[in-house]
């Protein structure tokens, strides 16, 4: 861009009419908001590619992990209730009425666990991006347990770290693997039909109920 200090030495050299003069310095403005324009595009369009990996971020962040939320829903009194079918509870997953309605929707049978170590007073059915499915039942005083069924062998339990103990039993014909702190177990895992398995829970309870879970599950989906 030509500097004023320039324009002027050579305009002492240069006879111009007032038409020449308007015209050369009409150029000189179109082409400095031209190039003002170029760059508030360009800023713009930076500010947005960077929005959109803001986006992604969050969207695989939010889809790509099986952390589980302990989120309660809302009950009513001693009633086993769940949030209207079809709502959205997080990034990709749907709300069921019941476990014959998540099965349904997962086209693989789930039904509902019946021997929990405590008294379950609400429950979640949930469907997340066609990966898993799960069934949270809560208990009136802060108990909880996670059941989940996965669309492959992916281990989808959401429960990885903080173990100290692992065992594994065999219950009709299947190798399952217990996992918690010293004679306290909270997950059990499990690989079946090309599907895993998992139930974990927030208290710690003895060997044999997680067993005895796993095997109602197991005798169920049969």
């Amino acid at each position: 861009m030509i500097s004023v200090s320039k324009y002027n030495k050579i305009m002492e050299h240069i006879e111009l009419t007032d038409e020449m003069r308007e015209r050369i310095l009409g150029n000189v403005s179109a082409k400095q908001k031209s190039r003002r324009i170029s760059r508030i595009i360009m800023a713009a369009a930076a500010a947005a590619c960077i929005a959109i990996v803001f986006v992604a971020a969050s969207v695989i962040g939010n889809t790509g992990t099986f952390s589980r939320s302990h989120d309660k829903p809302v009950s009513a009194g001693s009633q086993v209730t769940a949030p209207t079918a079809g709502d959205t509870l997080t990034a990709g997953a749907s709300s069921y009425n019941s476990a014959a309605e998540l099965s349904e929707a997962f086209g693989i049978e789930i039904r509902d666990i019946t021997e929990l170590p405590f008294e379950a007073e609400s429950v979640r059915y949930s469907l997340f991006i066609d990966s898993f499915a799960e069934i949270i039942y809560y208990g009136s005083e802060g108990e909880e347990c996670c059941f989940r069924v996965g669309a492959d062998t992916e281990d989808i339990s959401g429960e990885y770290d903080g173990y100290t103990t692992a065992e594994t039993e065999v219950i009709n014909g299947c190798k399952v693997t217990l996992k918690g702190s010293g004679k306290s177990f909270t997950l059990v895992s499990w690989t079946d039909g090309g599907h895993f398995y998992s139930v974990s829970l927030v208290n710690g309870t003895d060997k044999a109920d997680l067993l005895e879970i796993a095997d109602e599950i197991m005798n169920a989906e049969t």
